[in-house]
């Protein structure tokens, strides 16, 4: 799979058009279209932008490893390495819209208490 595939299956696979993107990544939605279509690739301010947005590594966007990698967020100011599940738990939680977020937060609640 090339770079721009990869691209355009990431921004597909989270709900987004190229310029909902575009607008969240601070670059031109002709930009995102040469990415995905192959006619140009990004330079590597752009790939980070790409990285840090999708919670992957580099790596991954580059073909370089088949794991989209584990990004590490601050819990308890320690590093915390988020498992394959968390990360697909996250995905999920992202693609629901405000009412089924409170929703799943209220039934996550009632859950622990």
């Amino acid at each position: 799979m090339t770079i721009g595939e990869l691209l355009r299956q990431l921004r597909q696979s989270n709900g987004l058009t190229q310029e909902e993107l575009a607008k969240n990544l601070g670059i031109g939605q002709a930009t995102v279209a040469c990415y995905e279509n192959g006619l140009r690739e990004p330079h590597i301010v752009n790939l980070i932008a790409y990285a840090d947005f999708f919670d992957c590594t580099v790596d991954f966007l580059i073909g370089r490893t088949n794991e989209c990698g584990s990004p590490s967020f601050p819990a308890n100011n320690k590093r915390t390495i988020l498992k394959e599940e968390e990360l697909k738990l996250i995905q999920k939680y992202r693609s629901l819209n405000k009412n089924g977020q409170m929703k799943l937060n209220g039934y996550l609640d009632a859950l622990l208490s």
